[in-house]
This record gives structure tokens, C-alpha cells and sequence, in this order.
């Protein structure tokens, strides 16, 4: 038997809603390291974005490679195997790569390697990992066929065909020298896989690989999609080991994979994050007030994303709500922002002048827009509106005055119209 840890997508360095998410990156690091030092397992398989970035902060390098030391510490027998994904740089990722292998941690550099595996032992058997990096345009060359010369090869779908053909050929030599079992590490779209919602996808079904192409491997570990997923009968996205946005909020785990002759058993252990991402809805009063509400006090600590349902927009929410809910990282209030979307366009001609051609009242335009973002409506006497809105129409009005003058004695037309923001009237 052989049996390794799967997962992928670590994305260090990561800024989520700029919060800095080094301490639950540590902690769920950490979380591999213990699950690790169980010496049953001969590899740990990393598919690909280790890195948010290309150019990783040095702080995300510093904690990729006190992970890489903490694990070799506990488990010194363990091979660690390592791909890059879209978001890290090969180059980066690979650097040192030849030293790194005499100590059991492997980084794959070029896809034109994939029919170099990695060989790992233990018990007496042995098992190739062929590690396929992120396929970028034109990384390899198809076959020559029509005696033209290599085949320039930029879909996702050709490149993964390719890679195949390659592996299978090595598989083929493998196996007639008694290797026991195949797996494959891929960073890719397959066919049929679900995105989370933080990936960074790829448009076009030649974007689309067919895991089919990898059928005769034992296991296809794969990077990639956020969600924990299987693909076929032997392939599996470990998924993101920590939620990335708010859409994609739901259990995370680390795949467990023991190999043996009736074929890959898989076991998912879940992630505890050191925090919950949390997608709460409601009105404003809902938040604010005192409250026993079970969903709100369990949320207390989270990283929270609230969407306001009122019809008015409320001045200061973020703010006000943050007293509460200290790990508020996102306020959406779509539903208000809509309605005095609607309002205004109600208002608005389809040109920037009047019904009879004359030109628009600016000062008017703007104190309906600011009585409509604070849900009241524009009386007919300024007089009536709250000082504070006054005092913002007023100074308004004197920008505006200075403006028109300085454009008149230039012989230009008033430069305001080009200068509003668009869906404003």
C-alpha cells in the first residue's frame, strides 16, 4: 500500500477583502504538519497555486518554506510533491529544484518533464507520480505528422492531449519494470468540474480537459477548482484547504488517498478553519439592534459579508455594523442601490437636456440625487432640506459656479456633463 495526503490551492500570501489571511494560512499549515507526522504516509501531493501570485510576498515564501522544514522534522521519510498552478511562476516556484530533490522535496518545473515521474517506495512497492504543471500556451509541441515540422500547441485541451501521450509512453516503460501503481498531479479544468466561485476560469470548451485522456492512472490528484469534487472514477479536486470568497462557503477538506491492488480508497479529513466565512442577509434593524438571533451570535467572529435588504440606503452601515461584527469585510446594500438606480434613470432624459431642448438644472439634478441616496425627497423649498444637505448642495453650487465661469471666459461649454458618473443624469 502507499498512501500520500492530496491538496492544492493554498494560495499563500493571499488578501481577502484586504484582510491579510496569514494566520489562518499558518493555522491551517499547521493542520497538515500534525495530520503528517502519522508515518503511514510516503508522499504529501501539492497541485499547483501555492502562491496568490506569480511574485509571491516574502512573507508567503518565508511560510511556504517553514511548512516544507516543519514537515520534513516530523516525517523525514516523506516525499513532498510540488506543481505549479496558473497563479505561481514555474521559474519561482522551481528555483533550487535539484538540490531540494536529494532531500525528498520535489518541484515540477516544465510540462515537458511530465514523462519524468517522481518515484516513491514504501513496503516494498512502488508508485510513479507524473506531475503535469499548469499548461500555458504553447508550452509543448505536437507530434510531426504531415512532415511539416512540430505542432504549435496553445488549447488546454490539445496541450492536455499531448501530455498524455507523452506519460502514456513512460507508463508503458514503468510498468515492464515493476512499478505497482501510476498517479497523475495535474493543475487544470476537467470536463464536468464545478467551479466555487474564486478561481481564476478560463472561457472555451478548449479551456476543457477530458480526464478520460488520463484513464490509465490509479489516481489523478488535481488542482484548480475550489471544490472538493470527484471527476470520474479515479480523478479528485482536493479543492482550496480554506474558502477564498463568499460564494464558495462551504466545507473544505484534505484527501487522504491509500493506494493498493483493489484500486485508490479516498478519505476526506475536514479543514477547521481558524475562521468561518460567513454570507448573512437581512435589514438594517436585523444587524443593529440587541439581539438572541442563533445565526448572528454564531457569526460574531467571522469573516462576514452582510447584504442589506432595505430600500433605502443607509449612511454609514459598514461603520456602525463593524462595532458588532468586528470581521465585516463586505456590505452590500444591491437592493437600495437598485431602487434610486431606477429612480434616477426615471428622471433622466435620454440626452443631457430638458424636454425642450434646454440644458439640464446641474444644481437641481444633484440635490434630487443626494435627498434620493438618503431616503427622503427633494421639496420644492431648499429651506426645508437638513443643514447638512445645505451645506453640501451650497458648496455645490460654488464649484459649479466656478467652473462655468472658468470654461465661459475660455469660450468652452460647461465641462460638468462629461465629469458625471455614469448612470447619473
Amino acid at each position: 500500500m502507499i498512501k500520500f495526503l492530496h491538496t492544492a490551492d493554498l494560495h499563500l500570501g493571499k488578501v481577502f477583502h484586504d484582510q491579510s489571511l496569514r494566520e489562518d494560512q499558518q493555522a491551517m499549515l499547521n493542520d497538515i504538519v500534525r495530520i503528517l507526522e502519522d508515518e503511514s504516509y510516503a508522499a504529501l501531493i501539492i497541485a499547483g497555486d501555492v502562491y496568490d501570485r506569480s511574485i509571491p510576498s516574502p512573507d508567503a515564501v518565508e511560510l511556504f518554506g517553514a511548512f516544507l522544514g516543519e514537515v520534513k522534522s516530523r516525517n523525514p521519510s516523506i516525499e513532498i510533491i510540488v506543481i505549479p498552478g496558473n497563479h505561481d511562476s514555474a521559474s519561482r516556484l522551481g528555483f533550487g529544484r535539484e538540490l531540494f530533490a536529494r532531500l525528498g522535496i520535489h518541484f515540477a518545473f516544465s510540462p515537458g518533464d511530465c514523462d519524468k515521474p517522481v518515484i516513491v517506495e514504501r513496503n516494498g512497492e512502488s508508485c510513479a507520480f507524473y506531475l503535469l504543471p499548469f499548461l500555458n500556451p504553447g508550452v509543448l509541441e505536437g507530434e510531426d505528422t504531415a512532415g511539416e515540422g512540430p505542432m504549435h500547441l496553445r488549447a488546454q485541451a490539445a496541450l492536455a492531449k499531448e501530455a498524455g501521450r507523452r506519460m502514456k509512453k513512460a507508463q508503458a516503460e514503468l510498468s515492464v519494470q515493476g512499478a505497482h501503481y501510476s498517479v497523475l498531479v495535474a493543475h487544470l479544468f476537467a470536463s464536468g468540474g464545478v467551479e466555487a466561485g474564486s478561481e481564476r476560469v478560463f472561457l472555451g470548451n478548449a479551456e476543457l480537459v477530458n480526464i478520460s485522456l488520463f484513464k490509465d492512472f490509479d489516481y489523478i490528484a488535481l488542482g484548480h477548482l475550489h471544490r472538493c469534487q470527484r471527476i470520474g472514477e479515479k480523478a479528485w479536486y482536493s479543492g482550496s484547504p480554506l474558502t477564498y470568497s463568499f460564494g464558495e462557503a462551504t466545507e473544505k477538506f484534505f484527501l487522504s488517498v491509500a493506494l493498493n491492488q483493489g484500486g485508490a480508497e479516498v478519505e476526506k479529513i475536514p479543514v477547521k478553519p481558524l475562521r468561518k466565512v460567513t454570507s448573512l442577509s437581512g435589514p438594517f434593524a436585523r444587524f443593529s439592534g440587541e439581539t438572541s438571533d442563533p445565526e448572528l451570535l454564531a457569526a460574531k467572529d467571522d469573516y462576514l459579508e452582510i447584504r442589506l435588504t432595505d430600500r433605502g440606503i443607509t449612511e454609514n452601515a459598514r461603520d456602525m455594523l463593524r462595532k458588532r461584527f468586528p470581521q465585516l469585510l463586505s456590505l452590500r446594500q444591491d437592493e437600495a442601490l437598485a431602487e434610486l438606480s431606477m429612480a434616477l434613470a426615471a428622471k433622466a432624459p435620454a440626452s443631457g437636456q430638458g424636454p425642450r431642448g434646454e440644458r439640464r438644472n446641474l444644481s437641481a439634478d444633484f440635490r434630487d440625487f443626494l435627498t434620493g441616496l438618503y431616503g427622503g425627497t427633494a421639496p420644492d423649498n431648499s429651506a426645508e432640506i437638513s443643514a447638512e444637505l445645505s451645506a453640501e448642495i451650497e458648496l455645490f453650487n460654488t464649484l459649479l459656479a466656478e467652473t462655468e465661469a472658468e470654461e465661459s471666459s475660455a469660450g468652452g461649454e460647461a465641462p460638468l456633463a462629461s465629469l458625471r458618473p455614469h448612470g447619473l443624469p
